[in-house]
């Protein structure tokens, strides 16, 4: 009865330790089942060695009824001591948070009665020792399952919990009465909150959700930890996570002012089509129109017939932003002069006859768009033209989002949050801009792993993208190539007439081994898009 006791506590606790690494892409994937079994699927993320090594015990039953038994519990105990911790390790690591713990403890509690069984039957005769190995593997293959049951589990709890935080953070909201600017978009959203929260600020005291928190308890999680009486403005990004998303943001946090940077293919994967990405992310204007409010639209960043009969519904509650004359009403900011300079973006701004002049250290012209949108949204606030250009001429990237570092003689573009074909084009020709500024002109370096959530438009953008790289880089290190192979090939193809170097790699870590061998001090490297851990990690368990 000790060897079964053993062999029940050693597998709990390998069960525990493995659940932690799975939780890891459960976590990822925002805690949906069905995201989550497709990604072990696709990773192939079922458990080898410790599975092996138990099957090769199983034998052994045969002379010994007891040493499957036994080798069971020491393997498994071995192979606990070589679980990977998540929380250390990764890109962006495991977050316990209260809900991943409470998922975590309730699945490894779950697990109990089949463990203490598996080890307590051949004990008592129930069953050999081999069927117990033969078990035990069955066991550890389905532990994935009992994430999912836990979930569920506990899915009414967390929604109960959830709805407590949203209500006191619109309680909070509706007490202090800020004025909330909600933004939305496929692309841009985060990079335009990031330059309107440096304009306000210059202004009245501002609070901006961090980086790209734009769900409904990241939002209200700031809300409740950081809002202050003295905030005269929160700058809420809202994500669309599937219709109707857009519209429970609007709830949480009613907005006064809202924009739409972009409707593009970067939400193909869960959308499956341009119009349904369009009626998500018109939430936001109809939750603003309903308050009375004005939105924003980029509309070179949005198919006209996507935006032109929302508009031409209710003309006066919209102002456009645009390179095109034709498309603007009095009100409306028109974008021209567009001038990429190796010391950044210069652009020209008129609205409603004034003209200014915009000088600012950002680079891409993708950027541009997202000024004009941050520049009509702080002249609807009161900001005066000269004000927003003398902010503007300060402003900093956000995090990740085509920022340039200089180190000595090279230059490193980081666009690791790049996630559409716009961006990745605009980073190429800052890639080719920077590096040819420089005397004499310098070896151009693309590192990227392709675009992620293209659904059906997957290898056709990546085959335009791939050409487009071969002009703009020197060398191109492809990672993980059998995710992108129209990429590869059509860089392969187009490098044939510019002459670049395709090299493909199977991870990040491994490009930076290849630039720590092969790259010079002068380089220009840009990194394109950086995989999270679910998309690039192995999962060799």
């Amino acid at each position: 009865m000790l060897l079964a006791l053993a062999c029940a506590a050693s597998t709990s606790l390998f069960g525990s330790y493995r659940l932690r690494t799975y939780l890891h892409p459960f976590q990822q994937e925002e805690y949906h089942p069905a995201r989550f079994l497709t990604w072990w699927k696709e990773k192939r993320a079922a458990d080898r060695y410790a599975s092996l090594g138990l099957l090769i015990a199983a034998p052994f039953g045969l002379v010994q009824p007891l040493a499957p038994t036994l080798t069971a519990a020491l393997w498994l105990a071995y192979r606990t001591r070589q679980e990977p911790d998540p929380t250390r390790s990764g890109k962006k690591p495991l977050a316990l948070t209260t809900r991943a713990r409470h998922i975590w403890l309730l699945a490894s509690l779950l697990t109990l009665p089949a463990v203490v069984a598996l080890a307590v039957a051949p004990a008592v005769g129930a069953i050999s020792g081999a069927v117990q190995v033969l078990l035990l593997v069955l066991h550890i293959q389905t532990l994935p399952l009992y994430l999912i049951l836990a979930n569920a589990v506990l899915r009414p709890l967390q929604i109960r919990q959830n709805r407590r935080y949203i209500t006191e953070a619109h309680t909070l909201l509706t007490r202090q009465s800020p004025t909330v600017v909600g933004l939305t978009g496929s692309f841009g959203k985060t990079s335009t909150k990031y330059l309107l929260n440096h304009i306000l600020a210059t202004h009245a005291p501002t609070l901006a959700t961090p980086g790209s928190v734009n769900t409904p308890l990241g939002i209200a999680r700031v809300v409740r930890e950081h809002l202050q009486p003295s905030h005269t403005y929160l700058l809420a990004e809202m994500g669309a996570y599937g219709p109707g998303s857009i519209a429970g943001l609007c709830q949480l946090a009613p907005p006064n002012i809202a924009c739409i940077t972009a409707v593009g293919d970067a939400h193909y994967e869960r959308f499956k089509s341009l119009e349904t990405v369009a009626q998500a992310k018109f939430e936001i204007a109809e939750a603003t129109l309903a308050r009375g409010g004005l939105c924003i639209l980029n509309t070179d960043g949005i198919p006209d017939a996507l935006w032109q009969p929302r508009v031409a519904q209710n003309p006066q509650s919209y102002r456009l932003v645009s390179t095109r004359p034709g498309v603007l009403r009095e009100g409306d900011t028109l974008l021209s002069d567009i001038t990429p300079t190796p010391q950044g973006l210069s652009l020209s701004l008129t609205r409603n006859g004034i003209n200014t002049a915009i000088h600012t250290p950002l680079f891409g012209q993708v950027q541009a768009g997202n000024i004009a949108v941050a520049f009509a949204l702080a002249a609807e606030l009161g900001l005066k033209p000269a004000a927003i250009a003398a902010a503007l001429r300060t402003a900093q990237p956000a995090p990740h989002r085509l920022h340039v570092q200089r180190n000595g003689p090279g230059i490193l573009i980081d666009d690791a949050y790049n996630a559409n074909a716009k961006g990745f084009t605009t980073a190429l020709e800052t890639l080719t801009l920077l590096a040819q500024a420089e005397s004499p002109p310098r070896r151009r370096i693309l590192v990227t792993p392709g675009l992620v959530e293209l659904g059906t438009a997957h290898a056709a953008t990546h085959a335009e993208v791939g050409r487009l790289a071969a002009q703009h880089a020197d060398i191109i290190l492809a990672i993980h190539p059998s995710r992108i192979p129209t990429f590869v090939q059509a860089a392969r193809q187009a490098a044939q007439q510019s002459g670049a170097q395709v090299h493909t790699l199977p991870s990040l870590a491994a490009a930076k081994t290849w630039l720590a061998e092969h790259s010079l001090p002068t380089d220009t490297i840009l990194l394109a898009n950086d995989l999270p851990d679910r998309y690039e990690s192995r999962w060799t368990l």
